[in-house]
């Protein structure tokens, strides 16, 4: 097949647009069909395979793959429905046909040009609406939620977050609150629900930025759309939701860059707004670099530097960077070193060697299925398109993956993958766009491989509606973290006690005090802090287990003697076993400790009262 030939059947590929403004140096030619056919192929087999692996480990007890093993934890009527619609669409004469009915519904939405936008925008933010994470496991969730439910100074309790951050998640937060009496946790949700929204839109534009329409583009879309990171976006107070959302705008805005249809201005705003925001938003620098690189080429280039919009489309990045570059370094000399450099990591063979140590290479792979659902395609198919993919527009989207790839292979989250997946979520979207680009150069390459893009689209959405349905049902996340405690493979002791940690504060939230109190004998066994310690032993106390809670406020006290909570504690549950001597013990204690205060004194007289008379009875 001639160039002129591939030309013609590139435009009159399924979802193409004509090629209306594109740069012709911008768009290398699509390569052959026979490499794009197999390449095709190729992903449809990863789908399969990731398809019947999420079914068969839904009843295998175990959590090496608990990135794939979710619908065990998931309701199984809803959870099995998804997975069925995203298995039947792999047949092919099934594809065929719902992408038929795909075609014209898009091509229908089409036909008023902002209607795709709001559509996708308004499924975005339905869904996350919909889905409110109860469970609240990830992260330092529990803690962001109480430093501005309980107007907390985040400067003390996150010295890292820029600007944005505190304004997004803290100030706005407590404003909400004051002013229109609305909780926490509901503003954090309303600002998920609308950055979703802005994250649907940008999935169809990222889909326009390529030229295309039709299914192609609901597929593209739907691929960007639909992953992990929306997880983020209902209700965790984090700037890692909004580095989510403006790596997608970048992305929309950079390809438009590479294809000769926008300017400089927009990515280094969006560039700009990133690094007020996050220090992770460095990554995008290599990926602003290229769309600079790429604009200043050829003559058109050289008349970009004499205009002043290309000076402040520089300047206004660069301001930002060095504004924020104190913090930044700041940041990375103090509190990040124990993500990179943490005991552990010297174990193993420090940053290299313990790259792929113990059980992190399964992990990272399961951080990858389940936030970005059909990435693994990506690569096999890439490598089946070899050279001849347009990498001009496909190097943009390379270079924004590579700092979050590499910051995925060295970052070590101090509380594990497990728990600290959103860490890598911004990563798995980038990895997801990536995919999307591949799958619309194998159908505009192989017409007849056009219809994999229905499950293609189904094989995102699936999956992440079951997560969002997990962490959205409490009962079943709450057995799924204990699941991952003792089924194999065993976890590092550190790891194990900050989940045990957190089940014990989770279940303390919701009053079931037995299991908080059996949660936090775990914990304090791996890690007897005296945080740890004075939690476990207020569980003990409010299950009833008055004798209990006395034995572990004893052994606090042997750690913290000076710690007038414990005393205080101590007193209080020996009042209850009527144990008036300890009482008398802990108000002495409390009277030394704080001498200003009246009430251990009297303490201290009530219990010598009750003693002797205790005492006058037993003659």
């Amino acid at each position: 097949m001639s160039r002129r030939d591939r030309s013609r059947a590139d435009a009159r590929a399924p979802g193409a647009s004509p090629d209306r403004g594109t740069s012709p140096r911008s768009v290398s030619a699509p390569p052959d069909a026979a490499r794009a056919e197999a390449a095709a192929r190729i992903a449809w087999l990863t789908l399969v395979a990731l398809t019947l692996a999420r079914a068969a480990l839904a009843f295998v007890p175990s959590m090496w793959a608990w990135g794939l093993n979710l619908m065990r934890f998931v309701p199984p009527i809803p959870a099995w429905a998804l997975w069925a619609l995203a298995a039947l669409a792999l047949v092919p004469a099934v594809a065929r046909r719902a992408q038929a009915v795909l075609e014209a519904m898009s091509l229908e939405i089409e036909r008023t040009p902002a209607l795709p936008y709001l559509a996708w925008a308004a499924a975005a933010a339905a869904l996350v609406w919909l889905h409110p994470d109860r469970l609240r496991f990830v992260g330092d969730y529990l803690l962001r939620f109480g430093t501005a439910e309980r107007a907390l100074k985040p400067a003390v309790l996150f010295p890292q977050a820029l600007p944005l951050d505190v304004l997004l998640h803290y100030q706005l937060a407590r404003w909400l609150d004051v002013a229109a009496h609305m909780d926490v946790n509901t503003s954090a949700r309303l600002l998920g629900a609308l950055e979703a929204a802005v994250l649907g839109a940008l999935a169809y534009a990222f889909a326009r930025a390529l030229d295309l329409r039709g299914a192609m583009a609901a597929t593209v879309a739907a691929v960007v759309l639909f992953g992990g990171w929306l997880a983020v976006l209902t209700g965790y107070a984090k700037a890692i939701a909004e580095v989510s959302v403006l790596t997608a705008a970048f992305a929309v805005l950079g390809l438009r860059v590479i294809r000769g249809k926008g300017g400089l201005l927009a990515p280094g705003i969006c560039v700009a707004v990133g690094l007020v925001l996050h220090r992770a938003m460095l990554g995008l620098l290599p990926a602003l670099a290229l769309c600079w690189i790429h604009a200043l080429r050829g003559p058109e280039g050289r008349a970009r530097l004499s205009r002043p919009v290309t000076w402040i489309a520089a300047a206004i990045p660069l301001v930002a960077l060095a504004a924020m570059m104190p913090r930044m370094i700041a940041t990375f000399a103090t509190m990040d070193p124990v993500h990179f450099a943490s005991p552990e990591v010297r174990r193993q063979g420090g940053l290299i060697g313990s790259m792929f140590a113990g059980t992190r290479a399964a992990d990272l792979l399961d951080v990858i299925v389940l936030l970005s659902p059909v990435a693994l395609a990506a690569p096999f198919a890439a490598a089946a398109l070899g050279r001849r993919a347009p990498w001009g527009e496909g190097l943009l989207l390379v270079a924004l993956a590579a700092p979050w790839m590499a910051m995925m292979l060295l970052l070590h989250p101090s509380q594990g993958l497990f728990r600290d997946w959103d860490d890598f979520t911004t990563a798995a979207l980038t990895l997801a766009m990536l995919t999307a680009w591949l799958v619309a150069t194998i159908a505009r390459a192989a017409p007849r491989w056009s219809w994999l893009g229905v499950p293609m689209l189904l094989g995102a959405l699936a999956p992440t509606a079951q997560w969002l349905m997990h962490n959205a049902d409490l009962d079943r996340g709450l057995v799924r973290v204990e699941t991952y405690l003792h089924e194999a493979p065993p976890r590092s002791e550190d790891e194990r006690a900050k989940t045990w940690d957190f089940l014990g504060i989770r279940y303390a939230q919701l009053a079931r005090w037995d299991r908080s109190a059996e949660a936090m004998a775990q914990a304090a066994s791996l890690a007897p802090s005296p945080r740890i310690l004075e939690q476990w032993a207020s569980a003990e106390s409010w299950r009833g287990n008055d004798a209990g809670a006395c034995d572990v406020y004893r052994r606090l006290l042997a750690i913290t003697p000076d710690e007038p909570r414990a005393w205080f504690g101590l007193a209080s549950a020996a009042w209850k076993l009527e144990d008036w001597k300890e009482v008398a013990r802990a108000a002495k204690e409390l009277m030394r400790l704080t001498p200003d205060d009246p009430q251990p004194r009297e303490l201290y007289v009530q219990a010598m009262r009750r003693d002797s008379a205790r005492v006058a009875q037993t003659r």
